[in-house]
């Protein structure tokens, strides 16, 4: 009798530990997808189309309005993304209202090359061409290369590092020479509810302008199923000058996994 009681009782435990793995083998899954279809970490390829609606308020100039609409197309590790945005931007003069106009288009291709265990590296470039008339595109055809490393911490959160480096291909000689180092930086934190939330310092070295900001971004994200996420940002500038000419940035999204 005190054998058979002994041999239930492992067989108990080698059944709640079982169902204990499986348990967390499905939450690890579920983590992993809502931080592949967020769009937060760039070493994480999917498919996704989405739609975000950012306000420029800066403190000493009319406002601005952008409606950008970004394809990705994932392919194995690859990713090729092509964005957009129709600007709308608040006249100076009393009674003008807004005036409209496409701004440039952008086409990037990035390679996660190395995805193993808690490490993964990706590459990237991404191309600006200058089709947005003065005043509302750059005017610049622009490379920016970049390099990502991601760390998994554990199966909710990760850090991630990306400088990348934005430099001029061709412009008008008027325009200075376009060479801007940015480094991001972010911690993110995913949740068994479908929430994310990431915290993003982001300094800017402007070498062409011999100028330097430091941009700190919040962001918040929440998985609501059959592929759709919304996610909501600030970038909010450090320096007063940037304040007062730029403005704190407010950016809503939808995206679409496929």
């Amino acid at each position: 009798m005190k054998l058979t009681t002994f041999i239930l009782c492992v067989f108990f435990l080698y059944k709640v530990n079982l169902f204990a793995q499986v348990a967390d083998s499905t939450k690890i899954k579920e983590l992993e997808k809502i931080r592949t279809q967020s769009g937060v970490d760039p070493t994480r390829v999917n498919s996704k189309a989405s739609y975000s609606f950012l306000i420029y308020d800066p403190q000493v100039s009319p406002g601005q309005i952008n409606n950008r609409v970004t394809v990705n197309l994932g392919v194995k590790r690859w990713s090729f993304t092509a964005k957009s945005d129709i600007i709308s931007k608040l006249s100076t003069e009393p009674g003008s209202g807004f005036s409209s106009a496409a701004g440039d288009i952008k086409f990037s291709v990035l390679n996660a090359f190395f995805v193993k265990g808690k490490n993964a590296l990706a590459g990237s470039a991404e191309l600006s061409m200058p089709t947005g008339k003065p005043g509302y595109g750059s005017q610049y055809l622009s490379l920016t290369p970049s390099i990502t490393y991601a760390y998994t911490i554990n199966p909710s959160l990760f850090f991630a590092l990306q400088p990348q480096y934005t430099f001029h291909l061709m412009k008008d000689s008027i325009y200075p020479n376009l060479s801007v180092l940015t480094i991001r930086a972010f911690l993110a934190k995913f949740t068994k509810t479908g929430y994310f939330f990431v915290i993003e310092p982001r300094p800017i070295f402007d070498f062409g302008n011999d100028n330097f900001d430091f941009i700190v971004s919040p962001i918040i994200g929440k998985a609501l199923g059959a592929g759709f996420n919304l996610i909501y940002l600030m970038e909010i500038p450090t320096k007063a000058a940037t304040l007062d000419s730029k403005g704190i940035l407010y950016q809503f999204g939808i995206n679409k996994s496929f």
